[in-house]
């Protein structure tokens, strides 16, 4: 997959133009703290030291929404902020003559986010969320088949239709929550929640794009490695046997996660991952499967071995911290007893204190199949576990992408946040400027301009330019 040139050349500038503009460091844009190998702590968000000087204004720009804190503050906070999205635009298309067509566009997200530490000791946090929208072509081509990315399993429809690519109407619930205790050298932590592996956007192994699922995670951590050893539960969109209800329950896997990351040196941080999974429901073997060690009808329960690396470079340049990481996961064929590539991530990140870039490039490979893996005489061996959650992939949304992306502050309010990617199914491009009126939660009027065009002849969706303006507050998958 070659990008057209004038892509290749917006990927450079984006990447590049903050390097040359800024030079500080940290990241003021992220909601979720993680280390550089992905890993999500127990304590999720930083909590902001409450302002009780100045008059209720000034206290409101700056503290959380509620505050139910001790007065020392040093046992128990507890804190809840709004967490909103509000947005209207239009999309500019071309019909079969080439006349310019218009139409209106809109999102929004509703909910709250707590946080807090009670007793001292125990970490606590989660937030729950409800989004309706019509949905711009891009996202209609998942919201027909009523999943959203980073989000999950959605509602198609309502009264009057809307449910097309181009005119998608979308309804879903989002949740996610943990507790946890971390000692000096031993943690723990459970929840619901969208866990990473690597410093990536994408992941060769877990992506936090994905959706949220059920964990229990121990770790263990030294001065120079960090062990971690986690279980999960995916939800398939397959439905299962009708039981006493109504409706039959989606068919359910399970997950282990072992992950063990070492630093050598200052600069180098290497990372192992191993990940079983085992679907719940068992399936009947075929005939011919003698050699792998099946008889013709017997039930066995699908399983998956997935293992890899994650390797980065961390250098300082002046102020900017640069990080370079390439990811490759593996995964175990039981019909054909050998190991096929499975998910490659291979990119560039630059972050000061007013600006990040970074250049990405993500490819799955076929492995990824769930039951198309072949034996000796042709046919299909046995199903390997679906590697996703509610429909979505666990390591990436395409199976190739080159993106490029960049958000910088340019003023104590005023920020840039462009982005640009290429994929299988289109290449898009989108730039937004955004006023923050609240620091904390945060919240951020803006406006952007964007633009998509699909890459297969037999796209579900035709080229278009999209206007957007609108209100955000503390979305994690925002855009």
């Amino acid at each position: 997959m070659t990008p057209p040139l004038p892509f290749r050349l917006a990927a450079v500038l984006l990447t590049w133009a903050p390097v040359v503009a800024f030079g500080q460091d940290s990241n003021w844009w992220l909601l979720r703290g993680a280390d550089s190998t992905g890993f999500v702590p127990a304590e999720r968000l930083e909590l902001i030291e409450p302002l009780d000087d100045g008059d209720f204004w000034q206290r409101a720009a700056h503290n959380h929404l509620l505050d139910f804190s001790d007065t020392d503050r040093t046992q128990n906070l507890i804190v809840v902020d709004p967490v909103v999205q509000a947005y209207v635009g239009s999309i500019r298309t071309a019909d079969a003559d080439g006349n310019p067509q218009t139409r209106s566009w809109w999102d929004n997200i509703r909910g709250a986010r707590f946080q807090g530490i009670i007793d001292g000791k125990w970490h606590v946090g989660g937030e729950l969320l409800e989004r309706q929208g019509l949905a711009e072509p891009l996202l209609g081509f998942w919201a027909t088949d009523c999943r959203i990315p980073g989000w999950g399993r959605a509602k198609l429809g309502k009264d009057g239709g809307y449910n097309t690519v181009d005119e998608a109407y979308f309804d879903v619930m989002f949740t996610r929550g943990w507790v946890g205790r971390q000692s000096r050298t031993w943690g723990w932590d459970a929840g619901v929640d969208a866990l990473h592996i690597g410093t990536g956007r994408a992941s060769a192994f877990l992506s936090r794009h994905a959706v949220p699922a059920p964990y229990l995670r121990v770790t263990h951590r030294r001065a120079q490695h960090l062990t971690s050893l986690w279980s999960s539960r995916w939800m398939s969109t397959r439905r299962g046997s009708i039981g006493e209800t109504a409706e039959a329950l989606l068919e359910r896997s399970r997950a282990i996660f072992l992950t063990h990351e070492q630093h050598i040196g200052s600069h180098f941080v290497v990372q192992g991952v191993y990940n079983f999974s085992w679907e719940v429901t068992r399936q009947e073997a075929a005939g011919g499967w003698e050699t792998l060690g099946f008889e013709e009808g017997e039930l066995y329960s699908p399983t998956r071995h997935v293992a890899g690396l994650d390797v980065q470079f961390h250098q300082r340049i002046a102020s900017a911290c640069i990080t370079a990481y390439a990811q490759q996961s593996l995964t175990w064929i039981g019909s054909t007893q050998s190991v096929a590539p499975l998910t490659q991530v291979t990119g560039l990140k630059a972050t000061g204190n007013r600006w990040m870039a970074r250049t990405e490039w993500t490819k799955r490979d076929p492995g990824h199949c769930r039951n198309c893996h072949t034996i000796a005489d042709g046919s299909f061996g046995p199903i390997q576990t679906e590697l996703s959650n509610a429909g979505i992939n666990l390591h990436s949304l395409w199976s190739e992408s080159l993106r490029a992306e960049t958000r910088m502050r340019v003023h104590q309010r005023w920020m840039l946040n462009a982005a640009a990617e290429h994929t299988d199914l289109a290449t898009t491009w989108h730039a937004d400027v955004m006023f923050e009126l609240q620091p904390t939660w945060p919240l951020r009027l803006w406006m952007g301009i964007g633009q998509c065009s699909p890459q297969l002849l037999d796209a579900p969706f035709e080229s278009y330019t999209r206007l957007r303006l609108g209100l955000h507050a503390g979305v994690l998958n925002w855009d």
